[in-house]
């Protein structure tokens, strides 16, 4: 049986019993008068493509890549703006945090500290770093403050130089335990653990912070104690490693995707051709993304496998009936012509539909996913014109298959015997097959209630990675390395100087930190606080807000003269205008972020009524991942009906048929919901990355269910018997359709050999889905044709034989008048 289109009774038979069609004769229509300037140019067409291959691939030296921080935020929650707006007056966004624990007794010793004091200064003194925000307990910008016996302040640093003896060592334990800006902020609770925090340039990359740090630390690595880096930028430098790796995973790709059409064809040649197709495709999409300034990113990286997976399978389909058309005429031009033909317009249906869904995803609140879903739709827009233009020219150009390379393309094996098989079952039960579906859906639905959302971005990495390992430890020795940011503006000058003001920013704190998992919290009321103590002798009872608003100027006046004019600058601007509140938390996740910030927005909103003040929640990763979990809920719905409402709309249009619309969503639909359901049943959260899969999978499956709707519509034309036309539409099509399923699923298998938790997600539930679509295609829309016996169907396959007659007895009738005017 030759699988694309040459048929042989049911069951099985060697070629001898291969029951040729005999191709109608039909009028030119645009499509063949097309294809047929392809093939007569194809020498220009080739050397065209060739050049404009060229120029896109000139692009690509000057494509990079970049983990741009905005990139991937809402662009427009208000805990994202309140985070840029932190970031933009305090700094902020990169917040690295080093933590030395000591492996025996606790930091107080001359090496521990040593370690720490060196560490600090290099840290001061890296590129791009904003040193007054440099905070260890040897950081010249730590001040200790000390009353004295006059009742005047002083500000020193808390470390001046490094304890020599016993007795240094035990002063200097003493003066942290005493003040809770050091114990169990600076220094851990049991002693053993001190942490070095620093803010970096929102410019600096990712990538070169990463090695700044581990060049300031890499010298102190030794036995004697554990370094852990933390931060949000360690996490992402971390991530471009991974993203680096595509560079490896995607030439596997290649040749895995090469594999499955080689089974597919059993010729090298046919392998070659959609993977040179698909190659193009990709460095067209590519260069374009150069050609505009788009720098790659985490999403952007894997998207050339997927644009090589999605021409290579378009490709096939064409090549497929290329060789049906070929067997039949003997001739490979006019066979090229045939299969552009036949294959032409599904091809630009499936192929429009595909970039308009990913091109919705313009509409996401993120850059980063729109940049994403424009390339690509880029792609797959590229992979139509190469398609349509290169693959037949160049094709015509190739010598014919052999009688050989015939027989093993045609070979019946156990995919044949397989769909044989299912096309069978479901012509017998078309309703027991929607029956087992409905079924599962249930099953699915369940699933999806027990779906939660989560987008941490330390959840992107295995728990037994090195980040993960040290963000688990700094967690349980230190407040933790997650950051919270609330940012204070007041209405005008001197604002945060009133007594009133600076009270309610202290109860917050202290609402702040009722829960344990928060720790770290500081801010320019602490400051105060200590200083009114020591002005006071240090009586604890003073620890308090003065209630003169001038008393509280002189405090921060004497500090700034000892401290420096940015003795306070990452707490509150010279102006007492702005303030941040600061603190740490040892957990992002959704649930926890989500209930925390509301219970801050409703307690600020009452304390602060009737304060010259307003209050910004919530800054730092846990507003900014709180605030992508409000964005993929809200977006995953709207993209899913963005997508639906494409694909509905472009098929009831090309179909002229409603039903027809319905009937390309339905194995959609089941592949969405049976995806969901899987991530519930299994515990898989949906993120960035699992929201992504929706418009993914709904653009590629949508071809599927195309391309086995227009050859049932075509199979009616010859056989007038629905029942045959989609039996011989699975064994046709459905071939195609499982050789390009499995090509798209396993290239994105192949992300489960990166060992980076997102993409091992990303790949398998892609896969899964693509499978779905393609087995809810054979399956439930053949059945639903069976039972519903749409209209539409039989509508276009009258037509089409009307005009095969209407053209025969033209045909006949200018026949018999040559006849007559020879005779």
């Amino acid at each position: 049986m030759n699988v694309w289109g040459i048929r042989e009774p049911r069951g099985g038979g060697d070629a001898a019993r291969i029951s040729r069609k005999v191709h109608p004769v039909m009028p030119m229509t645009w499509m063949e008068r097309y294809a047929r300037f392809i093939v007569r140019k194809r020498l220009v067409v080739v050397v065209i493509t060739a050049a404009i291959t060229l120029l896109f691939g000139l692009q690509l030296p000057h494509l990079h890549m970049e983990i741009r921080r905005r990139a991937n935020l809402p662009d427009d929650h208000p805990y994202v703006n309140v985070q840029n707006r932190i970031s933009d007056l305090f700094g902020g966004e990169a917040v690295v945090i080093i933590g030395v624990i000591a492996k025996q007794g606790d930091i107080f010793n001359a090496a521990v500290l040593g370690k720490v004091q060196r560490i600090t200064e290099r840290i001061s003194h890296a590129r791009s770093v904003i040193e007054p925000s440099v905070l260890s307990i040897t950081a010249p910008h730590v001040k200790t403050v000390i009353g004295s016996d006059q009742n005047n302040i002083e500000v020193h640093p808390l470390v001046r130089e490094l304890p020599k003896t016993a007795e240094e060592a035990e002063r200097l334990r003493q003066a942290v335990r005493t003040d809770h800006l050091f114990s169990g902020n600076l220094v851990s609770a049991d002693e053993t653990s001190a942490v070095i925090v620093a803010d970096f340039d929102e410019h600096i990359k990712d990538v070169e912070l990463a090695e700044l740090v581990e060049q300031a630390v890499a010298p102190e690595r030794d036995n004697t104690v554990t370094i852990a880096l933390a931060g949000a930028p360690i996490l992402r430098a971390e991530l471009a490693r991974y993203t680096a790796m595509m560079g490896i995973l995607f030439p596997l790709a290649v040749v895995l995707i090469g594999l499955v059409h080689y089974d597919a064809f059993r010729t090298i040649q046919a392998m070659l051709l959609p993977l040179a197709t698909a190659l193009l495709s990709v460095v067209w999409a590519l260069g374009m993304m150069s050609w505009v300034g788009q720098p790659l990113d985490t999403w952007s990286a894997i998207s050339p496998v997927l644009i090589l997976a999605i021409a290579a399978g378009h490709a096939v389909q064409i090549l497929k009936r290329y060789y049906e058309e070929y067997a039949r005429t003997r001739n490979t031009q006019e066979a090229v012509v045939r299969s552009i033909v036949a294959v032409g317009p599904v091809m630009l249906t499936a192929g429009c539909i595909a970039a308009a869904g990913f091109a919705s995803l313009i509409t996401f609140g993120i850059t980063t996913m729109r940049a994403f879903g424009l390339l690509l739709a880029s792609g797959i827009c590229s992979a139509l014109i190469i398609e349509m233009t290169f693959t037949p020219a160049c094709r015509s150009l190739l010598p014919a298959p052999k009688r050989t390379e015939l027989e093993r393309e045609r070979s019946n094996r156990f995919l044949d015997q397989l769909l044989d098989w299912l096309a069978s079952a479901v012509e017998a039960r078309p309703a027991l097959v929607l029956t087992l579906a409905a079924v599962m859906l249930i099953a699915s639905v369940v699933g999806i209630s027990r779906v939660k959302v989560d987008n941490s971005i330390r959840l992107w990495f295995r728990a037994d990675t090195q980040v993960r390992i040290d963000d688990a430890l700094l967690d349980e020795k230190l407040p933790g390395t997650s950051t919270l940011r609330i940012l204070i503006e007041g209405n005008a000058d001197n604002s945060l100087l009133e007594p009133a003001v600076l009270n309610a920013i202290s109860d917050l704190e202290f609402e702040m930190g009722r829960d344990h998992r928060i720790g770290g919290i500081n801010s320019i009321a602490d400051h105060v606080k200590r200083l009114n103590q020591a002005a006071h002798g240090g009586d604890q009872a003073s620890y308090s807000i003065p209630e003169d608003s001038h008393a509280i100027g002189e405090y921060l006046f004497l500090y700034s003269m000892s401290a420096g004019p940015d003795g306070l600058s990452s707490y509150v601007d010279s102006r007492y205008r702005r303030a941040v509140i600061r603190a740490l938390s040892k957990t992002d996740r959704a649930a926890f972020s989500r209930d925390l910030l509301q219970h801050l927005e409703r307690y600020a909103a009452q304390r602060f009524a009737g304060l010259p003040v307003t209050v910004g929640i919530a800054g730092g990763t846990l507003g900014v991942q709180t605030a992508l979990n409000d964005l993929v809920v809200h977006e995953k719905v709207i993209n899913i009906l963005q997508v639906s409402a494409i694909i509905f709309i472009l098929c009831a249009v090309v179909f002229r048929s409603l039903v027809a619309g319905l009937l390309v969503l339905t194995p959609l639909a089941v592949a969405v919901i049976v995806n969901l359901g899987l991530m519930g049943w299994v515990g898989i959260w949906l993120d960035m990355s699992t929201a992504a899969i929706t418009a993914m999978g709904i653009s590629i499956g949508a071809d599927f269910a195309i391309y086995l709707i227009f050859r049932i519509r075509e199979e009616l034309v010859q056989t007038n018997s629905l029942r045959e036309a989609i039996h011989t539409s699975i064994l046709t099509s459905g071939r195609a359709i499982a050789y390009v399923s499995s090509a798209i699923a396993a290239g994105y298998l192949l992300l489960l050999a990166s060992g980076f938790s997102i993409w091992m997600r990303l790949g398998a539930l892609t896969a899964t889905m693509v499978t779905i679509s393609a087995l809810a295609t054979l399956t439930i829309v053949t059945a639903e044709v069976l039972l519903l016996q749409p209209r539409f169907l039989w509508r276009s396959a009258d037509a089409n034989r009307s005009a095969i007659a209407d053209v025969s007895g033209q045909t006949g009738s200018d026949s018999a008048r040559r006849r007559a005017t020879v005779a």
